[in-house]
Protein backbone atom coordinates (compact mmCIF):
# COMPACT_ATOMS: atom_id res chain seq x y z
CA UNK A 1 0.00 0.00 0.00
CA UNK A 2 2.53 2.37 0.93
CA UNK A 3 4.32 1.64 -2.13
CA UNK A 4 0.99 2.38 -4.16
CA UNK A 5 1.04 5.88 -2.45
CA UNK A 6 4.37 6.72 -3.06
CA UNK A 7 3.75 5.65 -6.69
CA UNK A 8 0.15 7.44 -6.81
CA UNK A 9 1.93 11.16 -5.36
CA UNK A 10 4.85 10.55 -8.47
CA UNK A 11 2.36 10.08 -10.83
CA UNK A 12 0.66 13.43 -9.81
CA UNK A 13 3.75 15.37 -9.32
CA UNK A 14 4.58 14.41 -12.81
CA UNK A 15 1.64 15.05 -14.28
CA UNK A 16 0.80 18.96 -12.24
CA UNK A 17 4.52 19.76 -13.81
CA UNK A 18 3.83 18.88 -17.71
CA UNK A 19 0.44 20.48 -16.78
CA UNK A 20 2.27 23.65 -15.91
CA UNK A 21 4.65 23.49 -18.55
CA UNK A 22 1.90 22.58 -21.24
CA UNK A 23 -0.23 26.27 -20.43
CA UNK A 24 0.88 29.17 -21.94
CA UNK A 25 1.35 32.22 -20.46
CA UNK A 26 -1.26 34.73 -19.91
CA UNK A 27 -0.13 37.97 -22.10
CA UNK A 28 0.03 40.60 -19.15
CA UNK A 29 -2.94 43.23 -20.32
CA UNK A 30 -0.41 46.44 -21.16
CA UNK A 31 0.97 44.53 -23.32
CA UNK A 32 -2.07 42.93 -24.81
CA UNK A 33 -3.77 46.38 -25.20
CA UNK A 34 -0.13 47.50 -26.72
CA UNK A 35 -0.22 44.69 -29.48
CA UNK A 36 -3.91 45.82 -30.42
CA UNK A 37 -3.03 48.94 -30.63
CA UNK A 38 -0.11 48.36 -32.83
CA UNK A 39 -1.60 46.53 -35.11
CA UNK A 40 -4.39 49.00 -35.33
CA UNK A 41 -1.52 51.71 -36.12
CA UNK A 42 -0.01 49.72 -38.83
CA UNK A 43 -3.28 49.02 -40.66
CA UNK A 44 -4.05 52.77 -40.74
CA UNK A 45 -0.24 53.52 -41.70
CA UNK A 46 -0.87 50.76 -44.69
CA UNK A 47 -4.04 52.71 -45.56
CA UNK A 48 -6.08 49.66 -44.71
CA UNK A 49 -9.31 51.75 -42.36
CA UNK A 50 -11.01 48.30 -42.10
CA UNK A 51 -8.48 46.68 -40.59
CA UNK A 52 -7.83 49.46 -38.42
CA UNK A 53 -11.61 49.83 -37.09
CA UNK A 54 -10.73 46.34 -35.89
CA UNK A 55 -9.17 47.90 -32.46
CA UNK A 56 -12.52 49.29 -32.02
CA UNK A 57 -15.77 47.26 -30.49
CA UNK A 58 -18.14 46.32 -32.54
CA UNK A 59 -20.96 47.75 -31.25
CA UNK A 60 -23.82 50.28 -31.26
CA UNK A 61 -22.27 51.58 -27.81
CA UNK A 62 -19.30 52.03 -28.75
CA UNK A 63 -18.31 55.99 -28.54
CA UNK A 64 -15.77 58.64 -30.01
CA UNK A 65 -15.57 61.86 -27.98
CA UNK A 66 -13.26 64.50 -29.21
CA UNK A 67 -13.80 68.72 -29.57
CA UNK A 68 -16.03 68.29 -32.46
CA UNK A 69 -18.46 66.40 -30.39
CA UNK A 70 -19.48 62.52 -29.43
CA UNK A 71 -20.02 60.11 -32.39
CA UNK A 72 -21.72 56.94 -31.03
CA UNK A 73 -21.46 52.99 -32.61
CA UNK A 74 -19.19 51.35 -34.58
CA UNK A 75 -20.56 52.42 -37.73
CA UNK A 76 -20.87 55.92 -36.99
CA UNK A 77 -17.11 55.68 -35.97
CA UNK A 78 -15.86 54.44 -39.14
CA UNK A 79 -17.99 56.65 -40.87
CA UNK A 80 -16.48 59.46 -39.13
CA UNK A 81 -13.07 58.09 -39.67
CA UNK A 82 -13.94 57.25 -43.55
CA UNK A 83 -15.13 61.46 -44.06
CA UNK A 84 -12.55 63.14 -42.08
CA UNK A 85 -9.32 61.31 -43.08
CA UNK A 86 -10.34 59.18 -46.15
CA UNK A 87 -9.78 61.47 -48.99
CA UNK A 88 -9.36 60.82 -52.61
CA UNK A 89 -5.95 60.39 -53.76
CA UNK A 90 -4.09 60.76 -50.39
CA UNK A 91 -3.39 58.36 -47.89
CA UNK A 92 -3.94 58.26 -44.51
CA UNK A 93 -0.93 59.05 -43.22
CA UNK A 94 1.34 57.37 -41.13
CA UNK A 95 -0.10 56.64 -37.26
CA UNK A 96 2.03 55.97 -34.15
CA UNK A 97 0.68 55.25 -30.99
CA UNK A 98 2.64 55.46 -27.56
CA UNK A 99 0.95 53.48 -24.54
CA UNK A 100 1.63 55.68 -21.56
CA UNK A 101 -0.34 53.91 -18.91
CA UNK A 102 -2.91 50.76 -18.38
CA UNK A 103 -4.87 50.61 -15.31
CA UNK A 104 -6.81 47.37 -14.77
CA UNK A 105 -9.96 47.69 -13.64
CA UNK A 106 -11.34 44.11 -13.21
CA UNK A 107 -11.13 41.49 -15.43
CA UNK A 108 -13.01 42.61 -18.62
CA UNK A 109 -12.23 46.31 -18.35
CA UNK A 110 -9.04 48.65 -18.29
CA UNK A 111 -8.39 52.35 -18.58
CA UNK A 112 -5.77 53.04 -20.90
CA UNK A 113 -3.68 56.58 -21.49
CA UNK A 114 -2.34 56.22 -25.02
CA UNK A 115 -0.41 59.52 -27.14
CA UNK A 116 -1.36 59.48 -30.73
CA UNK A 117 0.70 60.58 -33.95
CA UNK A 118 -0.33 61.20 -37.38
CA UNK A 119 1.89 62.37 -39.33
CA UNK A 120 -0.37 62.99 -42.79
CA UNK A 121 0.93 63.11 -46.52
CA UNK A 122 0.93 67.25 -46.48
CA UNK A 123 0.75 69.45 -43.42
CA UNK A 124 2.10 69.32 -39.62
CA UNK A 125 1.83 66.28 -37.64
CA UNK A 126 -1.28 65.89 -34.82
CA UNK A 127 -0.02 64.35 -31.39
CA UNK A 128 -2.58 64.31 -28.72
CA UNK A 129 -3.68 62.35 -25.76
CA UNK A 130 -6.13 59.63 -26.19
CA UNK A 131 -8.38 58.10 -22.78
CA UNK A 132 -9.30 54.58 -23.80
CA UNK A 133 -12.21 52.33 -22.02
CA UNK A 134 -10.65 49.03 -23.23
CA UNK A 135 -13.13 45.63 -23.05
CA UNK A 136 -11.87 42.30 -23.45
CA UNK A 137 -13.76 40.63 -25.99
CA UNK A 138 -13.69 37.05 -26.53
CA UNK A 139 -9.70 37.21 -25.88
CA UNK A 140 -9.15 40.30 -27.14
CA UNK A 141 -8.80 44.39 -25.71
CA UNK A 142 -11.10 46.50 -27.95
CA UNK A 143 -12.16 50.37 -27.60
CA UNK A 144 -15.39 50.14 -26.15
CA UNK A 145 -14.59 54.78 -25.57
CA UNK A 146 -12.49 56.40 -26.86
CA UNK A 147 -11.53 60.36 -25.98
CA UNK A 148 -8.83 61.95 -27.94
CA UNK A 149 -7.74 65.53 -28.05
Amino acid sequence: MKAMSVLFCAASAVAMVAGVSAETPAVPTAKAIEQTLDTSAAAWSAGDLKTFMGCYERSPGTRFVSASGTVVGYDAIEAMYASTYKKPGTSLGKLKLDVIDVKELGSQYAFAVVRYHLKPDTGTEASGLSTLLMHKVGGLWLINSDHSS
